[in-house]
Formats: C-alpha cells, structure tokens, sequence
C-alpha cells in the first residue's frame, strides 16, 4: 500500500502541470522547463521555430512550435508509444486552459478552449499516439 501511496504522489509530481509548456510561453521559459531542445529548428519561411523536447522525467516527447518567440502549437507523445490515460489528457489540457473550459466533441477525441482560442485534438503521428494543442 505505501509503495502504491509514493508511486501515485511521484507521478502527480511527474505530470504537474507546471512541467509542460503553455501556449503564449517564450521560448526562453520553455527551455526553461525542458532545458535546451533535443532538435533545435531554425525559423521557416512563414517565421515558425519547430523545436523538439524530452520532458525531464523523460516519459514525454514535446515538439513546440514559436511565432515572433511565443508558443503557437504544442504537441506532445509519450516516449513508449502507449495511449495517453484520460488524467493525463486531463493534465495537459488545463495546463493550456488560460483559465477557461475545454469542452470536448462527444464524438471524438476533440476539444475547444471555452474561450475559443485554442483547440486540442489526439491523432496517431509517426506510430505514436499524439496530443495536439494550437492557439487560434
């Protein structure tokens, strides 16, 4: 039982919001969080920077994508390839609430911020299933 009792606080810690980026972070307080990227991007034609990060736990791999140095997109996958849990859909999602709702299409895997700038959805991205977080 105690060992049940450390494992669920460690990963509470582990998937505390505060441990993943949020849309309209600069990229300073993204390395912030993950440290440097693993596949740093340079600037495309369109002034989008795509870099890749591994969670410091390193269960999660992240590709955040900055407009005019803030987060537009985020994505993120765990490193084993495993289906996110609900709780960690959950964690992900109100890390990027701004303080608003996430209502999700009864149909599907989909979710628009109440606020409507921003949507989230998961889909399978190279053989790994993937949360996708975009600001409006």
């Amino acid at each position: 039982m105690k060992h049940i009792v450390i494992l669920a606080a460690a990963l509470v810690i582990a998937l505390s919001d505060q441990a993943f980026a949020r849309l309209g972070q600069t990229e300073d307080q993204v390395n912030a969080l993950f440290g440097k990227p693993t596949d740093p991007g340079k600037p495309d034609s369109d002034g989008i920077t795509t870099n890749m990060y591994k969670n410091p736990t390193g269960e999660y791999l992240a590709v955040v994508q900055f407009l005019k140095g803030h987060s537009v997109t985020e994505s993120y996958a765990r490193v084993d390839s495993r289906k996110f849990s609900e709780k960690e859909l959950s964690i992900f999602l109100q890390g990027n609430s701004a303080g608003k709702e996430w209502k999700k299409d009864p149909r599907k895997l989909k979710w628009e911020r109440s606020d409507h700038h921003a949507t989230a959805w998961c889909e399978t991205v190279a053989g790994r299933p993937t949360l996708l977080i975009r600001g409006k």
